[in-house]
């Protein structure tokens, strides 16, 4: 019985490995990083390697397919190009761009949507494209098979193996949509949407000559024999109550006559929305400004939940931001909560000082940017005050507090000042002074009116600031004496 103690030893240490060699990936594991897009950060993972081919040809390159979150996901250049697809980037939305002949592909980094032939598609099992970062280099990752189908490819997957094979036609490229011989040397040089102001600036590099295409819930400007200046098309997300989107490309001969060379710029509107009542287009001298706005906004009925004494002043509080709209977000943390958090507290202590205040929101709820206008219109407030935390993505550096007043307000510059001097002093915060800003909640204000930035969420030291309960307080505080002595100096 002794002898055959070593030889069961031996039995079961052969099964033990041959049960890790049946649960080890066949092609290994991979350290990885995966980047949160948004707030510029990479956490670590594994992920499993695939083996890819194409036509049954290993299709390779310095990052591997692998498997994430249950899909197969592969480098989109390496995969897109062999199914001999355009691809492009757009750095300022986040999307990657597919086109192939009449198809058009447009995937959003951390989006479980994708947009194909202008229609809305879910990717499956929510998987979004993604960056990956891989021995030191950083691929965007895209979903395999629902793009490969897209593009009219198969794939078909080996268990066994962990393979994807795909199947397509590469025998004839697609025929190319007609492009002109050469960019026109007008330029269209930049693109931008100001979801406060709701206003989209379509900037130039030339005095524009331009077309507006009203087709009924979009709105189109054609900019005549200019050129994109990046050369690819892209869409910015803008979801405000008047437009959801602003979409832009360069077009050759054909959508205008005369024009080798034309950009349109289309604004999707929210519904109800329509270029006759909401919108208007005006020439700049290099661009031209789209600007949106509500209307028959007079008969607003807004009754505050606490009675307002006429005899004193009345100031309303506007927390940025709120419900489905949270404004900036970096390391899990919500503009909404910040600008609310440090808005009560303001609100506490302009009451503690015997003064009317109206919150736009007290919770975390929905309000519009004109709907804010209209309840400090409605109850006649002295002034108005919008809280918010700023971010500046490209400059995680940067720190600093801004107050905000129209162009059109001297009033505005005076109470922006009044505030910035002790915010600025009582937090420590830098001083980056006070700004004029076309946006809508200080433009549609009657009274005086200011937008307060506190900091920016993208700078990590300052984000801890905003968020910790004793430096919310110096906020309010410094806001709460600008405010009072403005009021003051009214009085003098």
């Amino acid at each position: 019985m002794r002898q055959k103690i070593p030889s069961l030893l031996l039995v079961l240490a052969l099964l033990c490995s041959l049960t890790a060699a049946w649960a080890a990936p066949p092609n290994g594991s991979l350290s990885i990083e995966l980047c949160d897009w948004n707030a510029k950060t990479y956490t670590p993972a594994t992920a499993e390697a695939v083996r890819l081919t194409l036509n049954g040809e290993t299709l390779s390159g310095d990052v591997p397919a692998m498997i994430i979150d249950g899909r197969t996901l592969v480098p989109v250049r390496l995969v897109g190009e062999a199914l001999s697809a355009q691809v492009l980037w757009v750095q300022q939305t986040g999307q990657v761009i597919l086109k192939r002949g009449e198809d058009l592909i447009v995937l959003t980094l951390d989006s479980d949507s994708a947009v194909v032939n202008g229609v809305p598609a879910s990717l499956p099992d929510g998987v979004p494209a993604q960056v990956v970062r891989y021995q030191g280099a950083d691929r965007t990752m895209i979903p395999l098979r629902f793009v490969s189908e897209q593009l009219g490819a198969e794939v078909l997957w080996d268990q066994e193996t962990y393979s994807a094979h795909i199947t397509a036609d590469t025998s004839e490229e697609p025929t190319p949509d007609p492009l002109p011989p050469e960019q026109s040397d007008k330029l269209v040089t930049d693109i931008q949407a100001d979801a406060n102001a709701q206003t989209v600036l379509i900037t130039t590099d030339h005095t524009p000559e331009y077309q507006v295409v009203d087709l009924g819930d979009r709105l189109a400007v054609d900019v005549l024999g200019a050129s994109l200046s990046s050369g690819f098309p892209g869409t910015i997300v803008v979801d405000n109550e008047l437009i959801s989107a602003v979409r832009y490309a360069e077009h050759g001969p054909g959508l205008r006559d005369g024009y080798d060379h034309v950009v349109r710029v289309v604004l999707d509107l929210q519904p109800g929305i329509s270029y006759a009542k909401n919108v208007t287009v005006e020439a700049q001298e290099n661009g031209v400004l789209l600007t949106t706005f509500l209307e028959n906004r007079d008969d607003v009925d807004f009754t505050p939940t606490v009675p307002i004494d006429p005899e004193k002043s009345t100031i309303v509080i506007d927390p940025g931001h709120g419900g489905s709209r949270p404004g900036a977000r970096y390391e899990g943390i919500a503009e909404k909560d910040i600008n609310l958090a440090v808005s009560k507290k303001l609100e506490t202590l302009l009451k503690n000082h015997g003064y009317n205040v109206v919150m736009t929101r007290s919770t975390d709820v929905d309000v519009g940017l004109y709907e804010r206008a209209d309840i400090a219109n409605a109850v006649n407030a002295d002034l108005f005050v919008s809280i918010h935390s700023n971010a500046a993505e490209n400059r995680p550096d940067y720190q600093g507090i801004y107050t905000y007043y129209h162009p059109s307000s001297r009033r505005g510059a005076r109470l922006a000042q009044a505030i910035q001097t002790p915010l600025c002093r009582m937090t420590g915060g830098i001083d980056r002074g006070i700004k004029d800003a076309d946006f809508v909640v200080i433009r549609e204000t009657k009274m005086c009116a200011v937008l307060v930035e506190m900091g920016f969420m993208t700078n990590h030291e300052e984000l801890m600031n905003l968020i910790d309960d004793s430096y919310q307080d110096k906020l309010a505080q410094g806001i709460s004496e600008g405010i009072v002595s403005y009021l003051n100096s009214l009085q003098s």
